[in-house]
C-alpha cells in the first residue's frame, strides 16, 4: 500500500459523509472533513459560533441602516419604506371598481372616488412625513408607478360621474402627484441621496469588517485548540484538499484557494457568510 492510499481512502469518506457531494459547497466538505478526522467537538463549536456571528451581524445591519435612515431605511424594514410599498397597487382597487361598470355593475362609482382620493391623500401625507429628506430609489419608483395608476382610475372615474365625485377622483390624483414632487425635492441633494442609495451596501461593508474579525477570533481559537490537543493538522489540511480534490474531479466546483488555512476555516467563512445575500459571499466556487 503507498502512501496515498490511505489518504485518498479517507478522501472517499469524506465524500460519503455528503449528501449531495457533487453540489456541496466547501463548509460542507469541511464539516465531513472535521467528521472523518474525529473532530467532531471543534466541528459543532465552529459552527454554533459562527452562526452566532452571522445572526448578530443581521442584527447590526438593521441597527446601522434605523440609525441612519429611520423610517426610510431600504428593503422594506423601515415605516416608510413598507407603506409606500404597499400604496403602490392600492389604486388598483378603484380601478377594478370602475371596470366592473363594463359588467353591468353599477353603483360602484361612489366607492371609487372615495378610494382614489383616500390613496392619493394617504400618499401625499406619508411623503410629508420626510419632506425635506431623501429617499431610497426603490421608494421614488414605488411611487410613480402608483402616481399612473392613481391617475389612470381618476381620468376615467371623473369622466364618466357626476359632481361631487369628479372632485374627489382629483383630490386623489392631484395627493399622489404631489407626492412623487416631494420625493423629487427631497432627493435634490445628490450627495445625501447617494448615501441613501448606497446605504445597504455601505452597511454591508461596515458590518462585514466586524465578522471579520469576529472570524479571525474564531480561527485563532481553533488553531489553539488543535495545538493543544496535539492533533495533526498537516494531516487534517491534506485531507480537507484530497476531499477537494476528488469533489471536483467528479464535477463539484468548490476550490481549495487557501489549503494552509487552519483547519476549519472554510466551515467559518462559510457560515460567518450566511447574514449575506448570494451575491455578496465567498463561497469558494468557481
Amino acid at each position: 500500500m503507498t502512501e496515498s492510499q490511505p489518504l485518498a481512502a479517507r478522501a472517499a469518506e469524506v465524500r460519503d459523509e455528503l449528501v449531495s457531494p457533487a453540489t456541496a459547497h466547501r463548509e460542507l466538505i469541511e464539516y465531513a472533513v472535521l467528521t472523518v478526522a474525529g473532530l467532531d467537538g471543534l466541528r459543532d463549536r465552529l459552527v454554533t459560533e459562527s452562526n452566532a456571528v452571522a445572526a448578530r451581524a443581521r442584527g447590526r445591519v438593521s441597527a446601522l441602516l434605523r440609525e441612519r435612515f429611520g423610517g426610510r431605511r431600504p428593503q422594506l424594514s423601515g415605516w416608510h419604506s413598507l407603506l409606500v410599498f404597499l400604496l403602490t397597487f392600492a389604486p388598483v382597487a378603484p380601478i377594478g371598481l370602475l371596470a366592473s361598470l363594463r359588467l353591468g355593475n353599477g353603483g360602484t362609482e361612489p366607492a371609487a372616488a372615495v378610494l382614489t382620493a383616500l390613496i392619493g391623500v394617504l400618499q401625499f401625507v406619508v411623503a410629508l412625513t420626510v419632506v425635506g429628506k431623501p429617499v431610497v430609489r426603490s421608494t421614488l419608483f414605488q411611487s410613480q408607478i402608483s402616481v399612473v395608476l392613481v391617475v389612470a382610475a381618476a381620468a376615467i372615474g371623473a369622466s364618466i360621474t357626476a359632481a361631487p365625485l369628479p372632485a374627489l377622483f382629483l383630490t386623489g390624483a392631484a395627493g399622489a402627484v404631489a407626492a412623487v414632487l416631494l420625493y423629487l425635492w427631497g432627493r435634490r441633494d445628490r450627495e445625501r441621496t447617494q448615501l441613501i442609495d448606497d446605504g445597504l451596501e455601505t452597511a454591508y461593508l461596515d458590518v462585514s469588517a466586524e465578522v471579520a474579525a469576529e472570524r479571525a477570533r474564531l480561527l485563532d481559537d481553533a488553531a489553539r485548540e488543535l495545538r493543544e490537543a496535539r492533533v495533526d493538522v498537516d494531516g487534517v489540511r491534506s485531507l480537507r484538499s484530497a476531499a477537494i480534490a476528488l469533489l471536483r474531479s467528479s464535477g463539484n466546483p468548490a476550490v481549495d484557494d487557501d489549503p494552509a488555512a487552519v483547519p476549519g476555516a472554510y466551515l467559518v467563512l462559510g457560515h460567518t457568510s450566511a447574514w449575506l445575500p448570494p451575491t455578496h459571499r465567498d463561497r469558494g466556487e468557481d
